[in-house]
């Protein structure tokens, strides 16, 4: 089995952190009670079997999931507590961690709308988690930046306010500002880089973020669909060749099919 952990720069540039990767295989494959090993999570996440395993260690000690089996190094497990999109933050020790300030400070924005950058670091404050005005003030440029909030104000006596822009909120997991780095903006929610310092910021950002967010949804209403076409192409076969409602039904499928196509052209 491989060991071992992934360079950090591996983890940042243009992709969901490992444990989030981790988090969402465990989903996918404990879907319908299904249990899975620490072999598919470190596959399906392309994460090594060291960091799988330990996560879901880390997992069973917070009674989020539990072990049922194990055979040699590898383990099979069951997902007790389904905690949502967001990867639960826990230590080795199965203890919770305070959320990060720019996770609170995105929350915050969802919820109130609009926010200065000292009512930033007041939000994250009130999560638990400690960041600067200075701090707060550069994630929410970064969010404008990208195209995810309007910025107004900033004149002497008046802070700037950001105010998050209709339709943009992508989803529960906080946009990265990676500043320091590599001067863009990856949204894990659409698992795309939505803004790079070579691109042009405002209008033009939130025109990229609106059509990443509109693919997504778009592969997600395709990934519904398919299913449910199954489950009514098999209804409809069992109608009699000469019942009119069977006639109704082809003519339905027929149209759903189309839609699908031109969703996916």
């Amino acid at each position: 089995m491989r060991s071992g952990k992934k360079p950090i720069h591996l983890a940042m540039t243009g992709g969901k952190l490992p444990r989030q990767r981790m988090w969402e295989a465990i989903r996918e494959l404990a879907r319908d009670g299904a249990e899975f090993t620490t072999y598919t999570v470190a596959r399906r996440s392309d994460e090594e079997d060291e960091a799988a395993r330990s996560y879901l260690l880390s997992l069973a000690k917070a009674d989020i999931v539990a072990k049922v089996a194990v055979k040699g190094r590898d383990g099979t497990w069951k997902l007790l507590k389904d905690e949502g999109a967001e990867a639960p933050r826990v230590n080795k020790q199965g203890k919770r961690l305070p959320p990060e300030a720019v996770e609170c400070i995105w929350r915050a924005l969802r919820i109130l709308g609009e926010l200065t950058a000292a009512e930033a670091a007041s939000q994250a404050a009130a999560g638990g988690a400690a960041i600067t005005e200075d701090g707060a003030r550069i994630y929410l440029q970064g969010l404008a930046l990208a195209g995810y909030t309007v910025r107004t104000g900033g004149t002497p006596g008046i802070p700037a306010s950001y105010r998050l822009l209709p339709g943009r909120y992508s989803g529960p997991l906080h946009p990265i500002y990676q500043r320091s780095s590599y001067e863009q903006v990856y949204d894990p929610n659409l698992d795309q880089i939505v803004w790079e310092k070579c691109q042009q910021a405002g209008d033009l950002a939130g025109l990229r973020l609106d059509n990443a967010r509109l693919s997504k949804q778009l592969n997600d209403l395709r990934a519904a669909l398919g299913p449910v076409k199954a489950l009514a192409g098999r209804a409809v076969a069992q109608f009699h060749p000469d019942d009119s409602e069977r006639a109704e039904g082809v003519d339905v499928l027929a149209r759903l099919n189309k839609l699908l196509q031109e969703v996916g052209a």
